[in-house]
């Protein structure tokens, strides 16, 4: 890590998978280990989320990836991402609302292998299902105060990337 950040989590298999929290730090970086820590391995590139960095803002940057990369064969797909990414870029800029987190969730928990054609849309939901396990707080803060909290900090994450 950088001087002065500390560590909050990890993709540790790439943007499409878990996070992974510091507590687990020390997981072996193996299928068996990280998905008894409710994570996966994916492509074995590891993202870090540092405590510098908006969480909700850096899901709303994979999203939006995701979102694009869609091929739009399904609807879950080329609607569903659609659909959520623009409900995280409100929440991002402070027109978010408790119902649309209630959305989002419900997408995170229906987009699943078994209702798509392919796993780019159930992969994109990984990071953001356990997102909002971990930074729940940090999601309503945006809604509560109606902005980002991270704007004016050297951690706010921007639509064109870091």
């Amino acid at each position: 890590m950088r001087d002065g950040r500390r560590l909050r989590a990890v993709l540790p298999g790439g943007s499409s998978t878990p996070f992974v929290l510091e507590k687990d730090l020390d997981t072996p970086m193996d299928e068996e280990s990280l998905n008894a820590v409710g994570s996966r391995l994916g492509t074995g590139t590891v993202i870090v989320l540092d405590d510098q960095t908006c969480p909700v803002g850096m899901l709303a940057n994979l999203e939006r990836f995701y979102a694009q990369e869609s091929c739009g064969w399904c609807t879950p797909c080329w609607q569903g991402l659609q659909w959520v990414q623009l409900l995280l870029a409100d929440i991002e800029e402070g027109r978010g609302t408790l119902e649309d987190l209630q959305l989002i969730e419900w997408h995170a928990q229906m987009i699943k292998p078994e209702n798509t054609f392919c796993d780019l849309a159930p992969g994109a939901m990984e990071p953001l299902a356990s997102g909002f396990k971990y930074f729940r707080d940090d999601f309503l803060s945006h809604i509560e105060e109606k902005r980002c909290p991270w704007v004016g900090t050297s951690a706010k994450w921007s639509r064109g990337g870091r």
